[in-house]
């Protein structure tokens, strides 16, 4: 998939904000292979907008994080919702459905806005996912993990 536009501001607005020349700039772009922000692939940018936003002043990051965080800069801009990448899945051996993307994104949202939870990140809903399932990405959640977190977040 190609960069979106929306990554391709954000990735200069973090040139700006970071005062990068644009030897530097393009010295980060060469690293993955291209001279234009234009020919990185969706993910590419993706990566290098992280990258971008670790190197930013502590109170700089922290707002570009929640940003990035909430809003997936990774092709929301064409539509494009978090996790539709993966698609409908099923295993075989398992003889069970993967979470849906919509799936995933409900008990994300239900983690991120729950009154209970005290650390409303990426990374401390991970963790809690790993101690309720054993899984450590939410790509290899089954249908029979989705019910767990739920009443795990329901009984926080």
């Amino acid at each position: 998939m190609d960069v979106t536009k929306g990554q391709i501001a954000k990735l200069h607005t973090l040139k700006s904000q970071l005062r990068l020349s644009d030897e530097e700039y393009g010295a980060a772009l060469e690293s993955y292979g291209v001279t234009s922000s234009k020919n990185l692939s969706y993910e590419q940018a993706a990566d290098l907008i992280k990258k971008l936003i670790a190197m930013l002043p502590k109170e700089l990051r922290k707002a570009q994080e929640e940003n990035f965080m909430q809003r997936r800069i990774l092709g929301q801009a064409q539509g494009k919702k978090k996790y539709d990448e993966l698609g409908i899945r099923y295993n075989h051996q398992l003889q069970e459905h993967y979470a849906t993307p919509k799936q995933l994104r409900m008990i994300e949202a239900m983690w991120m806005t729950s009154p209970r939870v005290e650390n409303k990140n990426e990374q401390a809903f991970l963790k809690f996912v790993k101690r309720i399932t054993g899984k450590e990405k939410l790509e290899w959640l089954m249908l029979s993990d989705i019910r767990k977190i739920v009443k795990g977040i329901k009984s926080l």
